[in-house]
């Protein structure tokens, strides 16, 4: 009986530590905050602006094929037109 009672009350123990540890844990994350980012070095700066610039032109890219496509749809359905035209 006595081991039991013991056993009991050491469950309890550490149920309580436990609750404190992590209320204490708690407390201490919402004094610090979140924590700085890293400073960026020049070389990633420098990374990052170069991706931004590889992005920038195959974006441009896309668009100006994009427009060349759309002038050729345009085109062939104009000679088609014409040629309908034409042979009335």
């Amino acid at each position: 009986m006595r081991r039991i009672f013991r056993y009991v009350l050491q469950g309890f123990g550490w149920e309580v530590g436990a609750q404190a540890a992590r209320a204490a844990l708690e407390e201490a994350a919402d004094r610090l905050g979140e924590p700085a980012p890293p400073e960026k070095s020049a070389r990633d700066l420098a990374r990052e602006a170069r991706l931004r610039e590889k992005a920038e032109r195959k974006r441009r890219g896309a668009e100006a094929r994009e427009a060349k496509r759309r002038d050729k749809a345009v085109e062939r359905e104009l000679a088609a037109l014409k040629k309908r035209i034409g042979d009335d």
